[in-house]
């Protein structure tokens, strides 16, 4: 099967995605668009699925979209896989708002109670793991075929910024990024994420539905509870404690994998 060149299912990507920005981009500065316009909506979070089709089906045919979608049903993995993957974006949200509120010696904000934590941190993760598909280009194709040349700390260096630079149109908008956080806050968080992310799909053998589920429950409980400046009048705490605690994770994880190729 022919390699998938990597730069040209990046820029297209870049390109899919970005012009599913225009539409709200354009309507934050105040201007008037056709309806059928707004619809492209979509691609924002579907540009990744369609530009890994594309490419994936041009190069490798059927066969090769059946071996990349077959990834996302690879269940089977190490318990710290699990654990990583699935609590540590919960307990890393919730020990942010908590040690935050605390260091700021604020009152818990009233509107965020135990139910509606939960409910909407299961609920906007639910939705984002079907309209989300950045892990099937990031990790899936992208970070697989760079670690495969590079291994991982050269793969988590090139990926970064590529990663970073995608998410850049978010921040395009009237005040900034709409969740009230900066370029230095989202760096860090982009960071310990890829490394975090590219983590859990070297152990979990290139499943995808690890580095999907993480992700997710990253966006769906970062948001449930009361971390991001937005929700909480512009409080920056929580969001800095949110951040240490991703690169702490990160930290952890690079000494682990060290030492697991130390130990080979």
């Amino acid at each position: 099967m022919k390699d998938i060149q990597l730069s040209k299912l990046i820029l297209t990507v870049f390109v899919i995605s970005w012009l599913g920005v225009v539409p709200s981009l354009l309507i934050a500065y105040g201007y008037n668009i056709p309806s059928p316009l707004k619809k492209i909506e979509i691609l924002m979070t579907l540009g990744p699925l369609l530009g890994a089709i594309l490419f994936v089906y041009s190069n490798q045919g059927i066969l090769g979209l059946k071996n990349l979608f077959k990834r996302l049903l690879l269940f089977k993995t190490k318990p710290l896989v699990v654990i990583v993957a699935l609590l540590s974006p919960i307990l890393i949200s919730l020990l942010a708002s908590f040690i935050g509120f605390k260091i700021f010696n604020t009152d818990w904000p009233v509107s965020f109670t135990a139910s509606s934590i939960i409910s909407n941190g299961l609920m906007i993760s639910a939705v984002y793991l079907f309209i989300n598909t950045e892990e099937i280009v990031w990790r899936g194709l992208v970070f697989d075929s760079l670690y495969k040349k590079f291994g991982f700390i050269k793969s988590c260096l090139i990926l970064g910024p590529i990663w970073w630079l995608f998410h850049i149109p978010l921040f395009l908008y009237p005040g900034g990024h709409q969740a009230g956080y900066g370029f230095l806050e989202f760096s860090i968080i982009v960071i310990a994420s890829t490394i975090i992310l590219g983590w859990i799909y070297v152990n979990s053998q290139r499943s995808l539905v690890y580095v999907h589920l993480h992700h997710q429950l990253l966006n769906g409980f970062g948001q449930a509870f009361p971390i991001f400046p937005i929700f909480i009048a512009g409080n920056l705490i929580p969001l800095w404690v949110f951040c240490t605690l991703l690169l702490l994770l990160a930290v952890v994880l690079l000494t682990i994998n060290f030492k697991a190729r130390k130990d080979e």
